[in-house]
């Protein structure tokens, strides 16, 4: 395949991952810090390397330092799920959430908790990344029935389908009472009491999706043209088209085995990435790693104080942030 040069601005790509980083690294460190009750470094030290088994020390390793971790994995992999999503439907709207994969994976996750028992982690995630794959099929296979892949088609049926998804999961749920309320705040998206262990079996499959996703980044600058400028680039069409399903796929069902559908991370942050890097997807992809890891985090810290003493769903934050940008952008569109 040929290589395509695009243009972008000429912020240093180090830099800018540098800075990026060392913001990361706060917001986790304010993470693990703030909340109901704030603790400062010297009890997050002696909680983590001098345990001793006091509220302070068991608070900070079993519910803190998971939600630390598993925020910015979770905002990592929906970052760069919605980079590929707009680059295969052709269109800045599109996003997990748009395209119904979001609730896709949410179905499944639901489905095979109540009527097949799986709780496990492992579980989990086969059938949310199952329940994503399915969905992007689908909803891809429906668009293109009528010849070629209108951006515009893509979202509507990806809209349909994902209330369709989230539809038959309230029916769910209507209909089991013992596992409503656990679930119901599952799925509005959130990384509280979350054990460690959804981290920990959640990052290879994370990294795995990341790594795809650098691998795809050549043939997906080709694909941000039209289908036959992309395969006269020597770009596989279908090979690629297929790679990215399964890689977005592997990265939102990640995400929403780890925390719940969090709306509109996908969405939002492939704009301000762009905005910073341009066009070019191994670009795109860091900074979109790193800026959905720094977007998820902050609203988590926000999401405890915005209705302190109680807190909110982490989803309810970035859908709502989510929410005023599509507006925003359908604004200027039509403008």
């Amino acid at each position: 395949m040929r290589s395509i040069s695009l243009s972008t601005p000429s912020r240093p790509m180090t830099s800018l991952a540098i800075t990026l980083s060392a913001i990361l690294i706060l917001f986790v460190a304010a993470s693990v810090a703030l909340g109901y009750r704030q603790y400062w470094p010297a009890a997050i030290w002696n909680a983590v390397f001098a345990f001793d088994g006091s509220e302070s020390a068991v608070v900070i390793t079993t519910l803190r330092i998971p939600r630390a971790l598993l925020a910015p994995l979770v905002g990592a992999a929906l970052g760069v799920a919605g980079v590929l999503t707009q680059t295969l439907a052709r269109n800045r709207i599109a996003s997990p959430d748009t395209l119904g994969i979001n609730g896709g994976a949410a179905l499944a996750v639901v489905a095979s908790s109540i009527w097949l028992g799986i709780g496990s982690i492992a579980g989990m995630s086969v059938a949310a990344i199952s329940g994503a794959l399915a969905t992007s099929l689908l909803v891809f296979g429906v668009a293109a029935t009528s010849g070629g892949f209108s951006p515009i088609r893509i979202v509507l049926v990806g809209v349909t389908v994902g209330g369709l998804a989230y539809s038959i999961v309230q029916i769910i749920l209507t209909t089991n009472e013992a596992q409503l309320k656990e679930l119901l705040f599952w799925l509005t998206g959130s990384f509280a009491d979350r054990p460690i262990a959804f981290a920990i079996g959640g990052a290879p499959v994370v990294l795995a999706g990341l790594a795809a996703a650098w691998m795809l980044a050549q043939p997906l600058d080709a694909l941000q043209a039209d289908d036959t400028t992309a395969a006269n680039l020597g770009v596989p069409l279908a090979v690629v088209r297929w790679a990215g399903f399964l890689t977005v796929s592997l990265l939102t069902g990640a995400g929403v085995c780890m925390a719940g559908p969090v709306g509109f991370v996908g969405f939002v942050v492939p704009h301000l990435a762009r905005w910073l890097v341009g066009l070019s997807h191994r670009r795109l992809i860091v900074t979109s790693a790193l800026i959905g890891a720094i977007y998820a985090t902050a609203a988590d810290i926000l999401a405890r104080f915005i209705i302190y003493p109680a807190e909110a769903p982490v989803g309810a934050i970035t859908s709502t942030v989510g929410g005023i940008t599509l507006l925003i952008l359908l604004e200027r569109r039509a403008a």
